[in-house]
């Protein structure tokens, strides 16, 4: 896991690559190389995890025409050496960057592309062609932002490389938008008007004629509607496939030369990670977990009960809110654009604590989007209970739900109800927007922003929903959640959070193959009625302590309604103060005021959009 940055000088330009490379210093602490000729300047920052000894970069061909800056690990590089070898060509490391780039040479750059199983983002400079390739993987797991003006096509692996190069950091009203609707900004976009998001599975190229082309080599849209043809209609053999597929693709993220463990939460998908590297591993496996001393918080005994039974070797840190506070202004600020997720906070912790014993670690991230593990997946079906009681019962209902105060005792149900009621009337499309707008509604996005700052951020929420030729509103949610979802918010927090921490995450969900197979599953070999993720359950079940596969999901929460009220008060008030706000022209000072006074009361829990808020601002005192 490294950290890539460069350039592809349309004319003159001067820029110093080694103190761009500096910036991503933490992504790479190990070492740091350049590479610079007439047309490009490449720069890399290593953390070392294979090849050790002879994977420097960046890393030039042995005739010297070609040169990469690698960021990532590529899963198959040792079958792909095998073939290439056998094709007549000799490898002077054992990494598997030397292998992308021999694998470029004779392949070319499309069928190199098809051929890698991993995470990756990768710039190549071919000197005979005079051209210079960038690419980002399948998924996105790895992150590749980019910006162009008239000097050159710049790119880096976060935005802090190349914040030092913009000509101006003018916020784009999209970005700002789908910020406030979804807590995050999703590929393409960035908060800056000029720099973008490389989409997953895309590439891009620029040669002497200065024209800057992009190319997608990865179109999992179709590989979905193949693949409503050609299900899987055997649950049992359904579930051998996927224990051979989830054993193979943890087998695979497990080969390093650095100590390796894995993050517990205690929740099914990090439990059955962490049960098969036990199976596999001829020695105990490190497993990580964190606790709350917030009882309300904590999941810390699931995680301890599966350490348990799998024979683990288990490290837990017990967390106070005088710790999650010490380190949310670091956070906020790494991430350089505006990031809404709150649990990127211990999800941080849990990586600081992992990076004092390994440096990489395999997580149980993407199961919920590819089996179905969110309670959303539910919505349909709650709308149509709903939309079965009587009108004057709903009435009551409603009524009910809006009278009563947020607290710790009600406030994960109030949620949940009203939830369930403002989105059963909605049309499908409508519904998964609802369902995946975590931030502030259209109405109320209306009422935050100025009306020359607001946008109408539908279409980007839906595009993916919309755009699949299926009729089974399911598959549509887990698609576009793969896209979007994945990432723009779950992806981007695990990989910033290790980074930040100098520690490299694994995802064994995310095999292409395994994305592949989740999408040829019958929706009732994923949920049924109620019974979220029943084929993992069902497969991996004997693997686990029992009472492991009845426990309802938590996630990393944290105490945000609390704080606010408390801690983070002062901090909040300040950042809203009203002078401050109309001088920065973008928000509706009266609704923010709003807002609190119905947080401060318990009128309403509003602790998501005050996190956006109180996030925002802090990234635009730094930033903007």
């Amino acid at each position: 896991m490294c950290g890539i940055v460069g350039f592809y000088k349309k004319n003159e330009v001067n820029i110093d690559i080694k103190s761009l490379t500096a910036c991503l210093k933490k992504r790479g602490p190990d070492a740091s190389g350049v590479y610079s000729n007439n047309s490009v300047s490449l720069g890399h920052a290593r953390l070392s995890i294979i090849d050790l000894a002879t994977g420097q970069q960046p890393m030039s061909s042995d005739d010297k025409t070609s040169v990469i800056v690698f960021n990532g690990e590529i899963y198959n590089f040792k079958q792909l050496r095998t073939s290439l070898v056998n094709s007549g060509f000799n490898f002077k490391t054992q990494s598997d960057t030397e292998v992308i780039l021999i694998g470029y040479q004779y392949w070319g750059i499309d069928t190199l592309l098809e051929k890698l199983e991993g995470m990756f983002a990768f710039a190549l400079w071919d000197e005979k062609l005079n051209k210079l390739f960038i690419a980002r993987d399948k998924f996105g797991e790895k992150p590749l932002f980019y910006y162009e003006n008239e000097n050159g096509l710049f790119f880096a692996s976060e935005l802090k490389a190349l914040e030092p190069i913009l000509d101006n950091k003018e916020i784009s009203l999209e970005a700002l938008n789908l910020y406030f609707s979804l807590t995050y900004i999703p590929a393409p976009l960035t908060i800056y008007n000029q720099v973008y998001k490389l989409e997953p599975g895309h590439y891009l190229s620029i040669d002497s004629s200065n024209v800057v082309s992009k190319k997608q080599f990865y179109n999992l849209k179709n590989i979905v509607e193949n693949n409503q043809n050609n299900q899987i209609e055997d649950y049992a053999e359904a579930q051998r496939l996927l224990k051979e597929l989830l054993f193979e693709s943890v087998e695979k993220r497990m080969v390093s030369d650095v100590p390796l463990g894995s993050f517990l939460s205690g929740g099914i998908d990090s439990s059955i990670i962490s049960a098969i590297m036990a199976q596999i591993s001829s020695t105990p496996i490190s497993t990580f977990s964190i606790g709350f001393t917030e009882k309300d918080y904590d999941e810390s005994e699931r995680a301890q009960l599966v350490a348990k039974h799998i024979k683990a070797n288990h490290n837990q840190h017990m967390l106070s809110v005088e710790e999650l506070l010490t380190y949310t202004n670091e956070i906020i600020e790494y991430f350089d654009e505006p990031f809404g997720d709150s649990s990127a906070i211990p999800s941080y912790i849990v990586a600081k604590k992992a990076r004092e014993k390994v440096t990489v670690v395999l997580t149980g991230d993407c199961a919920d989007e590819l089996f179905g593990g969110y309670e959303k997946y539910l919505g349909n079906y709650y709308a149509e209970k709903w939309n079965k009681y009587p009108g004057i019962l709903k009435n009551i209902v409603s009524a009910t739900a809006n009278s009563i105060p947020h607290n710790s005792i009600t406030n994960h149900t109030l949620r949940k109800v009203k939830k369930v009621i403002k989105s059963a009337s909605l049309t499908p499309d409508k519904r998964y927007e609802n369902l995946t707008t975590l931030g502030y509604n259209k109405l109320e996005k209306q009422n935050l922003l100025l009306p020359n700052n607001y946008a109408n951020s539908s279409n980007n929420i839906t595009q993916y929903y919309s755009n699949l030729n299926s009729q089974n509103q399911l598959t549509k949610t887990f698609y576009s959640d793969v896209n979007l979802v994945l990432e723009g918010d779950m992806l981007p927090k695990v990989d910033r959070m290790c980074m930040i921490n100098s520690l490299e995450a694994r995802v064994p969900f995310l095999d292409s193959k395994i994305v592949d197979f989740s999408f040829k599953l019958p929706n009732q070999f994923k949920i049924n009625g109620t019974n979220k993720k029943r084929i993992l359950k069902d497969t991996f079940g004997y693997l686990l302590p029992k009472e492991t596969l009845s426990f309802s999901k938590k996630g990393f929460g944290i105490p945000i309604r609390i704080w606010f009220k408390n801690e983070l008060k002062s901090e909040l008030l300040s950042l809203i103060e009203k002078d401050f706000i109309i001088a920065q022209n973008i928000f509706n000072p009266d609704y923010i005021e709003q807002l609190v006074n119905e947080h401060m009361t318990n009128k309403e829990n509003h602790s998501t959009k005050l996190w956006l808020l109180f996030v925002f601002q802090k990234w635009y005192k730094l930033h903007a």
